[in-house]
């Protein structure tokens, strides 16, 4: 059985989602509302996630790890 969004990202995981703008965006997992998480991008706006296709953990190029 596949694991669900709220087994895979923890409340306070760095995570990117998918907004179809061709771009993935940072930001938070703030909570979790079975069988979906909350994610609070960087610009402050909340995303209810529930497809796995939509989230990954944050990813940081090379250059801003300083």
């Amino acid at each position: 059985m596949a694991e669900r969004l709220t087994e895979l990202y923890a409340v306070g995981t760095a995570v990117q989602i998918w907004l179809g703008e061709q771009v993935w965006v940072d930001g938070t997992v703030v909570a979790h509302q079975s069988p979906a998480v909350w994610v609070r991008t960087v610009d402050g706006r909340s995303w209810f996630v529930t497809n796995r296709r939509r989230i990954r953990l944050e990813e940081w190029d090379a250059d801003e790890r300083g």
